[in-house]
């Protein structure tokens, strides 16, 4: 393997020399075949964190990154105006490690103004405020759900779910009676036909029929426990995952695309689809599950992380990004927010005044609708549904671009979601702990989620590989 070794710079050796006085005294034909002590697969937040902890202990660390850039799903369109953020936007109150970290690599923060009062409904291709919906003739709800708007409806339905004491509580078997169907949780709670298909039309997550109820009570429960307002990533969200790169002295090779992984009695061996190898004592594969199903993976692993990899589901997500040649939503006395259910518009979301810019936010079938369109020809129907629904932005809107996170071959979608039935799988998955093989990432949490849960899983990761270290 000199190929590959000649491949790692000068610096990734810096802090190893105790690991290699380790491995000075393992079997020669390992040792022959090893290029780091551990390699770690995806350079997003995950794997970020693990490595920098495992360098810090004296280890050698390789860093294998599909994409052309670090940072996973933490992404910053920088050839945007004002820089908007396709992932990892939102810096929850609770988020202890990821804010511990800005603080040290001096990334910082800020709380983001109000967005303004409530949303603009267009529902039924009409156009209405909170004050109108309850007697409007596009409101088809049952009569106890009428007065409550559509973007309130799902969370009125979520307040009878079990409030877990503890965020772990999740994993527990008696927790396991609410993996079921939100469709079907939702119907027992007396929610109508209507009240469904409102609640569908802007579900974070692909479909009622697909999301478990369990995902939701553990997502409530984050919530609960968080206290406090988001904050944002001055000048983007990527600005963090830079600095942690940056931070590293180990070598973190770009355009490296994992094609499979072969669990060896001596340690790892990694193919690229480009034909190089690496091996290792330990990887820690922090590559969404999504991603995995398109590598070969050649290594004792128990059927319920088996099944995970296989089908733990992954939320579309498809955004439009314009800009405005003025901010339109400041002159006509209305919201700034659009909730539609029709599946061209879905949420339309004000990113700016200055520069003037509007995000177009669409999920499952929505995402899937837009995706198989040309991208300018979807930008041209978003903006004509926009005028229709707010006549103040007629004339006023460009198409910038399209984003689509389920195109991206390392992500397929923008963050995991508990599939119906799936809650006891997940629970075992995070609980794996393996020999040589390890896996971490924002699914593999316990109790945190998003950019949280990622650091989370990749520090427990971590820790377990330095006690086989």
């Amino acid at each position: 393997m000199a190929s590959s070794v000649s491949l790692i710079s000068r610096r990734a050796f810096v802090g190893g020399m105790s690991a290699s006085l380790i491995a000075c005294a393992a079997p020669r034909r390992t040792w022959s075949k090893t290029t780091a002590d551990v390699i770690v697969i995806g350079a997003g937040l995950a794997g970020l964190h693990a490595a920098s902890l495992i360098e810090n202990a004296g280890y050698k660390v390789i860093l294998l990154e599909g994409a052309g850039h670090a940072g996973g799903r933490l992404h910053t369109l920088q050839d945007l105006p004002g820089n908007p953020d396709a992932g990892g936007i939102q810096i929850g109150a609770s988020y202890k490690r990821f804010h511990a970290i800005a603080d040290k690599l001096g990334v910082e923060r800020y709380i983001p103004p109000p967005s303004g009062r409530g949303s603009l409904y267009h529902v039924g291709g009409a156009s209405l405020t909170a004050d109108q919906w309850a007697s409007a003739p596009q409101n088809k709800l049952a009569d106890h759900e009428k007065a409550m708007p559509p973007d309130r409806l799902f969370f009125s339905y979520l307040k009878d779910l079990p409030k877990f004491e503890k965020i772990t509580d999740w994993m527990n078997p008696d927790a396991q009676k609410i993996d079921i169907a939100l469709g079907q949780y939702l119907l027992r709670q007396g929610a109508s036909e209507e009240a469904l298909r409102l609640i569908d039309a802007n579900l974070n997550g692909n479909s009622i029929k697909e999301q478990s109820a369990l995902h939701m009570a553990r997502s409530l429960a984050i919530f609960r426990a968080g206290g406090g307002p988001v904050r944002y990533v001055r000048g983007g969200s990527q600005r963090m995952t830079d600095a942690m790169a940056a931070s590293l002295r180990s070598e973190i090779l770009l355009n490296s695309p994992v094609q499979a992984i072969e669990h060896e009695d001596d340690g790892i061996e990694i193919s690229l689809t480009d034909g190089r190898k690496y091996g290792a004592y330990h990887v820690i594969c922090t590559a969404p599950f999504s991603t995995l199903r398109s590598m070969q993976i050649e290594a004792d692993l128990p059927p319920e992380l088996r099944a995970m990899i296989a089908q733990l589901p992954y939320t579309k997500a498809s955004f439009a990004y314009l800009s405005a040649s003025e901010p339109f939503w400041k002159d006509d006395d209305l919201p700034q927010t659009i909730w539609s259910d029709d599946p061209m518009l879905g949420r339309m979301f004000v990113l700016g005044d200055d520069p003037a810019m509007v995000k177009i936010w669409l999920n499952g079938a929505s995402a899937d609708l837009v995706d198989q369109m040309d991208d300018a020809a979807a930008g041209a129907a978003i903006i004509s549904k926009i005028e229709t629904a707010r006549p103040s932005a007629t004339g006023k809107l460009k198409f910038l671009r399209m984003f689509s996170w389920q195109k991206n071959p390392f992500a397929r979608g923008i963050y995991h979601h508990i599939g119906a039935g799936q809650g006891s799988a997940l629970a075992a998955a995070t609980r794996y702990r393996g020999a040589h093989l390890h896996f971490a990432g924002e699914h593999l949490a316990q109790q945190g989620s998003g950019m949280e849960g990622a650091l989370e899983s990749g520090e427990r990761a971590a820790k377990h590989v330095l006690k086989s270290l």
